[in-house]
């Protein structure tokens, strides 16, 4: 089935005035994400050449959430969605200005408790931009949506890695910081105009926090579909160690701190063009259908192992970012349609629990990639092109046992 005209992104912007600000708040928003990420790359890499100091950072960008998740779970579906994204970018506002505080290798600390700060609040703010959507699109439009959400995260990766790298390279961290913090303000400004979105608990169902948490897990233990399209993230972040190996590939290529914060910004750049064109390159040829996004999410995982391999193989930068991009392409395709799945088959008072524990897991998941990647380099001695054979076998596993539960559901069916 051919998305129609009605369908389109454009469409979906023009006529839902709410989604249309949720959208313009993620653009500028995951903008100064990436310069914010690849101004600390650098500094990283200028104050210290150890792997296992930038995997700590990787890591100071992820656990955090997994350890904030469970409360975030239970705020997003007990209070209004709307102003937990608000409260939480008006806070990274404030956070990604003391970046500024920090002049030289005696207080990268100081970067660590930021950047842990930070990431605690997108572990609220994320889970209830994705719990939001159902409320602010029609159901038809659903897919669609979250299409188009995912690929501005790709295009705002694209864009906002090569102004990163550019901008780093020639005006410095510092400027990069300062760009960052007030994206936030922007974002909290265009989210005022979303209408208030209460998830529409019953008052009994908000008397005690902790019953609301053991609510949603009894809930998606007793619901296998969701319980396994909530952990298919996971399955991808078994490959997230390639966020510790990019910063590294670079810095094997190139000696100048300018031409590896550029190459740093090329690589990821890569990986958010594919990204963009992944989905809507799906939807467009296989269509929408829950049989068509489960097939696809089975083919993806298969295709982007293929892909890091092919990235293990690669002698140099361009070669590199066509495998990474070509990965992340197949990748998004998970992503995106694990979301809708979710949209369309789980209830709306559970999904701010339901994404919260998603992310807490594929950020868990993540942040031990990118751990291993660390003592695997630093203290096995394994090169990069090696790892990345590794992260190649281990992210085609999701797609078999993915392709073993779809097939095990529907010979129950029949």
């Amino acid at each position: 089935m051919i998305a129609n005209r009605s369908d389109s992104y454009l469409a979906i912007i023009k006529k839902n005035r709410s989604f249309r600000y949720l959208w313009y708040g993620q653009v500028v928003s995951e903008l100064g994400d990436w310069l914010n990420s690849i101004a600390i790359y650098t500094l990283i890499l200028e104050v210290s050449n150890s792997s296992m100091a930038l995997a700590g950072v990787m890591m100071a960008k992820l656990l955090p959430i997994v350890v904030i998740s469970p409360i975030a779970g239970v705020v997003i579906d007990r209070f209004d969605r709307k102003w937990v994204m608000i409260a939480s970018d008006l806070g990274r506002f404030v956070i990604v200005l003391g970046f500024l505080t920090v002049d030289g290798p005696e207080d990268i600390v100081i970067v660590f408790i930021l950047t842990l700060l930070s990431t605690a609040l997108t572990g609220f703010f994320e889970p209830a931009r994705s719990a939001i959507i159902p409320s602010l699109i029609p159901r038809k439009n659903l897919v669609a949506a979250n299409a188009l959400s995912g690929s501005t995260w790709s295009v705002m990766l694209a864009f906002g890695a090569a102004m990163g790298g550019l901008i780093v390279s020639i005006a410095g961290i510092r400027t990069a910081f300062i760009i960052d913090a007030f994206t936030f303000l922007l974002s909290a400004f265009l989210l005022f105009n979303l209408p208030s979105n209460a998830p529409g608990l019953k008052k009994d169902e908000l008397a005690n926090g902790w019953s609301n948490l053991r609510d949603g897990l009894r809930y998606l233990l007793a619901e296998p579909v969701i319980l396994v399209l909530t952990l298919l993230k996971s399955g991808l972040a078994l490959a997230g160690g390639i966020m510790t190996l990019i910063p590294l590939y670079a810095n094997q290529l190139y000696s100048k701190p300018e031409k590896i914060s550029l190459a740093i910004g090329i690589l990821y750049s890569a990986r958010g063009l594919g990204a963009a064109i992944g989905p809507p390159l799906a939807r467009k040829i296989f269509g929408d259908s829950p049989k068509a996004l489960q097939v696809c999410i089975g083919a993806s995982f298969i295709l982007g192992a293929v892909c890091y391999y092919l990235f293990a193989l690669s002698a140099n930068l361009w070669s590199a970012s066509l495998a990474l991009g070509l990965a992340t392409l197949f990748g998004s395709i998970v992503w995106v349609y694990s979301t809708a799945l979710i949209h369309l088959e789980a209830p709306n008072h559970y999904l701010g629990r339901i994404f919260s524990v998603e992310l807490g897991l594929l950020t868990l998941i993540m942040g031990l990639s990118n751990w291993a990647v660390g003592i695997g380099i630093d203290q096995f001695a394994m090169s990069v092109s090696t790892t990345a054979m590794w992260i190649a076998g281990i992210i085609a596993i999701p797609g078999f046992l993915w392709g073993g539960f779809i097939w095990l559901l529907q010979h129950r069916k029949g």
